[in-house]
């Protein structure tokens, strides 16, 4: 049981990998959400909710005036699937390497992180390489960020999977 979950959490966490550079390799034009936005709601009513709002990434000002409103609320939403889509990633890794090497944390953390890290660095320069595309740095603090929450998830399940199956097996001995 436990070598088939090691290959399910590979399989998912090369796939999902995959399915990050395929994202990567599209152009700006092809990941547009503008157009939806615009059936979806006014500039008008972004600029209500957003407009006092200031956001700051590294060194830059993010705001209405410098992006525009569809803009802001586009930039917002790529960064929240940064966060989202790392975070699946984390996920898939902490839960492969548990299923691999156990719960030594140390090495585990180790070698979650540079896995997760050392994709989110060839994933922002991939998208370097791509005309109208900019790989940055902050993009893979950003990845980091939404990896590390993913695998302190998957940390957790794995403790509770662990915690579950140890007290249904003293409560049943005869598993």
């Amino acid at each position: 049981m436990k070598k088939k979950n090691v290959f399910y959490y590979l399989f998912i966490a090369v796939g999902w990998t995959l399915l990050l550079f395929y994202l990567s390799s599209m152009s700006y034009s092809e990941q547009t959400i503008r157009p939806y936005l615009q059936v979806l709601v006014t500039e008008q009513q972004i600029e209500l909710v957003f407009s006092k709002l200031p956001f700051y990434i590294i060194n830059d000002k993010i705001t209405i005036e410098n992006l525009g409103a569809y803009g802001l609320v586009e930039y917002l939403i790529r960064k929240g699937a940064h966060l989202f889509f790392y975070s699946v990633l984390g996920y898939t890794i902490v839960r492969y390497f548990t299923c691999s090497i156990g719960l030594k944390i140390r090495r585990l953390l180790f070698l979650s992180i540079t896995t997760l890290l050392i994709i989110s660095m060839m994933d922002e320069f991939l998208q370097h390489l791509h005309h109208g595309r900019s790989g940055q740095w902050s993009d893979v603090f950003l990845n980091g960020m939404g990896g590390i929450k993913g695998m302190i998830t998957g940390l957790i399940a794995g403790y509770r999977i662990k915690h579950a199956a140890t007290k249904q097996k003293s409560a049943n001995p005869n598993l």
